[in-house]
């Protein structure tokens, strides 16, 4: 398994090399990242929130009643809450390495789509960090987005983020967050 997963790594580094277009520089990649995750995390919060609780009947608000209880499920419900995460706690370390660079690719494909000057424009009009998020809410047409701004190259944008067809979050049965398209 560890050589498949060490193929797959290299195949994926390759794909990053091989995307077209002008280069980015990491530091400015890195912030469009974290705006773009941070949008995420922040619009899916209430469904993942609603797929925590239907994963964890044994959550913090379920209290353990001496009288009404029986042993064994007293010991589960507090070896769970021992053992649980609280939802509130979901940060960029929760989504999983794979997913991070599916959603590191998917920005690189987004800039190579968009195109060098509607890439500059959006920069220079905002910052990185709003790019990533104008990125991640197009993509998903959650109402706001790149048609927020007066961009010349506001078409461009759009149809970059639209190309990436939306995409989501869900939690798997290891705890940590996945986004639909990594696999």
């Amino acid at each position: 398994m560890d050589k498949i997963h060490a193929y797959l790594k290299k195949l994926i580094r390759e794909s990053i090399n091989n995307l077209e277009g002008f280069n980015v520089p990491d530091d400015i990649m890195l912030e469009i990242l974290k705006g773009y995750i941070e949008a995420a995390l922040w619009t899916e919060e209430e469904r993942l929130k609603e797929d925590y609780d239907e994963m964890n009947p044994y959550n913090d608000d379920n209290e353990i009643d001496d009288d009404e209880d029986d042993e064994i499920e007293k010991i589960i419900k507090l070896k769970h809450n021992l053992n649980s995460k609280s939802f509130e706690t979901f940060t960029v370390e929760d989504i999983d390495p794979d997913s991070r660079i599916q959603a590191y690719l998917d920005i690189k494909k987004f800039i190579k789509d968009a195109g060098q000057e509607a890439i500059a424009e959006a920069l220079e009009e905002n910052d990185e960090f709003r790019l990533g998020m104008d990125i991640w809410l197009t993509r998903n047409s959650h109402g706001s987005g790149f048609f927020d701004h007066n961009y010349e190259f506001e078409k461009e944008l759009e149809t970059a983020a639209h190309n990436l067809k939306s995409v989501d979050l869900y939690i798997g049965d290891n705890g940590l967050l996945y986004f639909s398209n990594a696999n």
